[in-house]
């Protein structure tokens, strides 16, 4: 938990740390030679590319566009809703057509924009010294400016590449010229006069176009000529197109050309090309529609005569007139049937019936019922006959008998009678059948004829709607084709200009963004050179970066210094060198915060830093203030104290810890001030490491300590051996001496560890060989102390 904590307030404290612009901004300045170099030089490179620079001019006007989507009803929409052509105009759409449209080709080969005219002059005089020096591009020329115009063949112009073809016109005052070039690696030199119209080059024959002005002296023309689709796709590459808001269909073209005059007359003819193809189009659409609708009225002219002679046989074989009138006289006819069969079923059954009751009668005494309503007149008089011959008899029984010869004779009579009768219903009944069935089949047939109508009706309703439809399209397509005519004759362009084409100025060396630019990067390359540089350094380089790197305080900076003396500290002196040292003494003199810490373990990572030399400065700085000082050099590895002081090191501290030498011969006086001494190393032994660990050191420095104020003790490299390590246990406080530009960080992260690990207590760090120069480093001087030192 206590570890977690710990890193939380790290981070907070972190966050909470302020960036010291000023400093950072000292500390880049102190390179301001590096950003003059940068910047003039940069600049430099702005002023050559904005000579060189051809310039390039911005050309602007604004074109109404045609849109039938936002641009409400107009005569052409009116018509287009009319039939024949029906094409929606989209702004948007007609802004990539514009941008992308292919007669941009067709422009530069009808003004000839395919050759590009750069004229060259000479390069600050220099050819006037340097023959041959090459030249510049100073513009590139059009029209009336130039002496002369070159013109290809369609077929040359097709079969030119890639790279073109490139060469040199000299037009001179007398209005001779001069074709100056290489082709296939060979050089050519072609002469032309004024009057030739044509002139034969190596790769090809050149038509001249003699312009009006003529030069006053020797001209210098580069010619390139390139493929028209090249030309125009570098045209077009530069158009923009914007509408002026968001609702409405007017747009502002730009577009920039080496030439103002160029520009000026390719925007206009590209614009009227594009018109002109946007009427091509809608004229070739409305004859494409036209030949269609011709095409579709032949073919519904024949589908219209195979409906009607449909519709003729339909009629002929069906028999029909006209359908409802004979559909009114079936029904008719089919009524009557049914009312005749009605009557004939009606005598039919009476017939019957009558006929069966006569066949049950016996002996001719009975009448036969008259009236029953048979309509044969012949049958209703042999009833009536023989009903009458009947009542006859019986009148007749009354007065006679049957023996009697009137009376034989009348039922002689009355029996051929009653046969007639009988045959007579007979006849009639057989009769009756026959006109009954005669009538079924009528009625059949009419029935047939009734029930065939609907199914008659809807196959000619068929037909006749067949024949309506047809006729109607028939009838609209010839008025479209009339329509036509009209719609061909109103045809408007896509868009028009609204604006006059102008030259809004040059696009193209925009000369205060260029400086600015370049003086910007003369300022930025600096700055990223030196932070790549101080990422890529290693070495500590000041104390901010100390500070950053470990969490050990700091106690002192020493100066660098050009001196090659040992001892720098002198009495009475106030340069920066002794008033740093002084600070860093009451620096040790505030951490040495009681009379027993007397041992100071001066430290470092590497041989170089200037141990042995702080600690002889050290020790004299305290030493003014009559202190008792002692140094003791126990880099007995590779000992330097003593040569720098002019001693003896033969006898020293190896003799004393082995038992060869006596404690009051072991101290020797400094030589440069009466409270310093030293204890010089001695010979280096072949066991360091285990001399440095017997006891008997322990009790010198203990015994030391009563006799001087500070003791100081000058220790071997700990990032290379270990005695540093083996001397923490004498030391009361460890200053570990790291050098700007010398000590690697990865050893200050590795002291910062030793320190967190406990080998070594209670350190401190001190910066040697810190450069006052710097502008950076005075600034936080200032800041710090509120003075400095030169």
């Amino acid at each position: 938990m206590n570890k977690y904590m710990g890193v939380e307030e790290e981070f907070m404290e972190l966050s909470e740390k302020k960036i010291d612009v000023t400093a950072i901004l000292m500390k880049y300045l102190s390179y301001w030679k590096w950003f003059v170099f940068s910047i003039v030089f940069f600049l430099g490179i702005a002023a050559a590319y904005i000579y060189f620079t051809l310039p390039k001019y911005q050309i602007t006007t604004s074109i109404l566009f045609k849109d039938d989507q936002k641009g409400g009803t107009t005569e052409l929409n009116m018509e287009h809703n009319m039939g024949v052509v029906f094409r929606r105009n989209n702004v948007e759409n007609e802004i990539e057509i514009l941008k992308m449209s292919p007669v941009g080709e067709e422009v530069v080969r009808k003004n000839h924009l395919y050759a590009t005219y750069i004229e060259m002059s000479p390069l600050l005089g220099l050819d006037k010294i340097i023959p041959n020096f090459p030249k510049r591009k100073t513009a590139v020329l059009y029209g009336n400016e130039l002496p002369v115009k070159v013109m290809l063949s369609e077929e040359q112009l097709n079969a030119l590449g890639k790279n073109g073809i490139t060469f040199d016109l000299i037009a001179y005052p007398d209005g001779n010229y001069l074709f100056d070039g290489k082709f296939n690696e060979q050089k050519y030199q072609v002469k032309a006069s004024r009057n030739d119209s044509t002139i034969q080059l190596p790769f090809g024959q050149l038509k001249l176009s003699k312009s009006k002005m003529l030069p006053t002296e020797e001209r210098w023309i580069r010619v390139i000529i390139q493929h028209p689709l090249s030309v125009a796709n570098g045209l077009k590459g530069s158009l923009d197109v914007k509408l002026t808001s968001r609702n409405s269909t007017v747009a502002n073209i730009t577009m920039t050309a080496p030439n103002r005059e160029l520009g000026v007359n390719f925007l206009r003819d590209y614009i009227e090309a594009y018109n002109q193809q946007g009427i091509s189009d809608q004229l070739e659409l409305a004859e494409k529609t036209a030949q269609v609708i011709d095409k579709h009225l032949a073919n519904l002219s024949n589908e219209l005569s195979s409906v009607e002679d449909q519709a003729q046989q339909f009629r002929q074989s069906q028999g029909l007139t006209d359908i409802s009138s004979q559909a009114n006289l079936y029904t008719s006819q089919l009524a009557s049937v049914r009312q005749r069969r009605m009557d004939v079923e009606t005598q039919l059954g009476i017939v019957s019936s009558l006929l069966s009751s006569v066949r049950q009668m016996s002996g001719h005494t009975q009448l036969i019922p008259a009236n029953t309503g048979i309509q044969s007149t012949v049958l209703n008089s042999q009833i009536t006959a023989y009903n009458d011959l009947v009542l006859e008899r019986n009148r007749l029984s009354r007065i006679a008998s049957s023996s009697n010869q009137s009376m034989i004779n009348l039922n002689n009579q009355l029996a051929s009678t009653f046969s007639s009768v009988v045959s007579g219903l007979q006849g009639e009944k057989n009769t009756l059948e026959i006109q009954l069935r005669d009538i079924n089949d009528e009625y059949s047939r009419n029935n047939a004829m009734v029930r065939a109508i609907p199914r008659q009706e809807r196959a000619l309703s068929d037909i006749k709607r067949q024949q309506n439809i047809k006729e109607d399209l028939f009838l609209y397509l010839l008025q479209k084709k009339e329509e036509r005519y009209m719609n061909m004759t109103a045809v408007q362009p896509n868009s028009k200009l609204v604006d006059n084409i102008r030259v809004a100025g040059v696009a193209w060396p925009k000369k205060i963004i260029i400086l600015f630019f370049f003086f910007v990067l003369g300022l930025v390359l600096p700055v990223i050179g030196i932070y790549i540089r101080d990422l890529f350094r290693f070495q500590l380089e000041n104390k901010e970066e100390l500070e950053k790197i470990s969490s050990i305080p700091l106690l002192g900076e020493i100066p660098k210094t050009v001196q090659t003396e040992t001892v720098m500290v002198k009495q009475d002196n106030n340069d920066s060198f002794n008033e740093m040292l002084r600070l860093l003494r009451a620096n040790l003199m505030f951490v040495v915060d009681s009379k027993d810490k007397k041992v100071v373990n001066i430290l470092s990572s590497v041989s170089g830093e200037g141990k042995s030399f702080v600690s002889v400065n050290l020790g004299m700085s305290l030493a003014l203030l009559d202190k008792k000082v002692l140094l003791v050099e126990l880099d007995i590895r590779k000992p330097k104290l003593a040569k720098q002081l002019g001693l003896d090191s033969k006898q020293g501290m190896t003799l004393y810890l082995s038992g060869y030498m006596d404690k009051e011969e072991l101290i020797k006086p400094s030589g440069i001030h009466p409270n310093l001494s030293v204890i010089t190393a001695g010979s280096v032994p072949p066991n360091p490491n285990e001399l440095l660990a017997k006891p008997a050191l322990d009790e010198l420095i203990s015994t030391l300590k009563s006799e001087y104020d500070f003791i100081i003790i000058d220790t071997a490299p700990i990032g290379m051996v270990s005695d540093g390590f083996l001397l923490n246990r004498i030391a009361d406080v460890n200053l570990f001496v790291t050098r700007a530009g010398v000590t690697p960080k990865k050893f200050v992260e590795d002291a910062d560890r030793y320190f967190n690990e406990n080998k070594l207590k209670k350190m401190y760090f001190i910066l040697n060989s810190v450069n006052l120069n710097k502008a950076s480093y005075r600034y936080g001087l200032y800041k710090k102390y509120g003075y400095g030192y030169a």
